[in-house]
């Protein structure tokens, strides 16, 4: 599976996508490839052998699809998955998909407003995590630090999630998809055996700002 290992042309391929669509989640995602640099370094540190750069640059561009400018749900990690198969990186395609679906396949009638989804796209998504239902490293850290970082730094999985669900609102469901970070947390902590907040810089200041709503 085909990642992109130059992080010059990731970057390049980033600030593309912005001058396309110029908005917070630049620096959102320049925030979630820190931290997930952050956490492969410090598993390797502990006896794993993972790609930093291989999870940075994914993490750097996991949310390309925005390049079209704003749309629904997750119709942007659609429009990511294709941008990036048709450039032949199709590790960087599946974790466009993979990083908006902490539970991964599990409950996915549930896991997303499919309501605002057309049912072209909600069918490839859906056929997309039933290929990959089994999250390697580098998808579920991704996935976990995108509930960590915003446009401003980085946060408690509490307060981005309670941020997320006042702008965004939640359903009798949203509760399946918060224990999908959890579950991640948890085994990535075990793994570092240690909180995952001691590898995110500033993070205890984010407790005196306002929740974005």
């Amino acid at each position: 599976m085909k990642y992109i290992l130059d992080r010059n042309y990731a970057n390049e391929l980033l600030e593309w996508a912005y001058n396309q669509n110029p908005g917070p989640w630049f620096k959102h995602s320049i925030n979630v490839a820190k931290a997930t640099e952050n956490i492969l370094i410090e598993l390797n540190k502990v006896g794993y052998n993972f790609d930093v750069d291989l999870g940075y640059n994914a993490a750097l561009l996991h949310d390309i699809g925005r390049y079209k400018g704003f749309t629904k749900s997750v119709i942007h990690s659609y429009d990511g998955y294709i941008y990036f198969k048709e450039l032949g990186f199709t590790g960087n395609a599946i974790i466009c998909v993979t990083h908006s679906f902490p539970c991964m396949n599990v409950h996915i009638e549930k896991a997303a407003d499919w309501s605002l989804v057309p049912k072209h796209i909600k069918l490839k998504l859906v056929e997309i995590l039933d290929e990959n239902s089994t999250y390697d490293i580098y998808n579920k850290v991704i996935t976990l630090c995108d509930a960590f970082a915003d446009s401003e730094g980085f946060t408690t999985l509490e307060k981005r999630l309670i941020s997320v669900g006042l702008r965004h609102g939640t359903t009798v469901h949203t509760s399946l998809h918060w224990k999908g970070f959890y579950t991640i947390k948890n085994e990535l902590e075990g793994l570092l055996n240690k909180s995952i907040y001691k590898l995110l810089p500033g993070v205890e200041d984010s407790i005196y700002t306002n929740i974005e709503h």
